[in-house]
């Protein structure tokens, strides 16, 4: 378990890294953007697909990052009534239903990204199937996660690592 908990520590850190790197690119390519737009009245076509697509991987990528420390939102009022055990199996259940999610998600995101290799996209000339890749691979990560999780709160507890029921 420590293992797992070490390895998924170091993709998170690389998914964070590449976060800010996306994020810094984004921001210096927009004001790329809006100089040559309202400066000198011209515009390129690659910046905006850029941003977009770079876009897209910051969420996927922040979602994993943000199921593993437990940040996206949750509606919990109803579950917080329910006793230890009953909110216990209701998270149990829950991660089931993400990791059912998350297959089906990698999938369909595999099929959708080979049937896109050949396309390329206007602005930056990149096949398509790099964008669609972003699905299956934020998904797995997702996935990963999610397996940590279930394995360390719920499969393999320990005294010192109970469930997580009052997370960040």
């Amino acid at each position: 378990m420590r293992i797992l908990e070490w390895v998924c520590g170091a993709i998170e850190k690389i998914i964070n890294f590449i976060i800010i790197v996306c994020l810094m690119m984004m921001t210096v390519v927009i004001f790329y953007q809006v100089v040559l737009r309202y400066v000198f009245n011209s515009s390129n076509i690659w910046a905006e697909e850029f941003a977009r697509y770079a876009f897209i991987w910051v969420v996927l990528l922040g979602a994993a990052s943000a199921l593993r420390r437990f940040q996206h939102i949750r509606i919990d009022f109803v579950v917080n009534m329910l006793p230890e055990r009953g909110q216990k199996l209701i998270g149990f259940i829950n991660y089931v239903l993400i990791v059912g999610f998350l297959l089906t998600l990698i999938k369909y995101g595999i099929a959708i990204s080979m049937k896109t290799t050949h396309q390329i996209s206007a602005g930056l000339h990149i096949p398509m199937s790099f964008m669609y890749l972003s699905i299956p691979i934020g998904a797995a990560l997702m996935l990963l996660f999610t397996i940590q999780i279930i394995l360390r709160d719920y499969l393999l507890p320990s005294d010192a690592n109970s469930p997580a029921l009052e997370r960040e």
